[in-house]
């Protein structure tokens, strides 16, 4: 589990990162985190668990209302969100088009293909 400090550090320092936020009660949870880490590792994006039962302003901050929920970083701004049905193949064709390397995105080339 990683820090709520630590993940918003990351998010502006890291340029790709994605936040998986679960709650222990929630069996779905259990079953997704490891797809989705496994998802991020292949893509080489960090990857950070936080649970929002155990740091409740994590549903102010993030927006979340249900979970699980995957949020998709790119140079520090949020550029995808699954909760609850979470899908893989989506989201792992998504990590494979962010950029690797610090460099001027343009977003709307991005996004135009999804």
């Amino acid at each position: 589990m990683t820090s709520l400090a630590h993940v918003k550090q990351a998010i502006t320092q890291d340029m790709n990162n994605i936040v998986f936020i679960s709650s222990e009660t929630c069996s779905i949870c259990h079953v997704d985190e490891p797809k989705v880490r496994k998802i991020a590792e292949t893509n080489g994006i960090t990857f950070h668990h936080l649970d929002i039962i155990q740091e409740p302003e994590l549903t102010g901050l993030f927006s979340v209302m249900t979970v699980p929920a995957v949020l998709v970083y790119h140079n520090g701004k949020e550029v995808a969100r699954q909760a609850r049905f979470i899908d893989f193949r989506s989201l792992e064709e998504l990590l494979q088009q962010l950029p690797k390397d610090f460099q001027t995105t343009d977003y709307q080339s991005l996004f135009s293909e999804l």
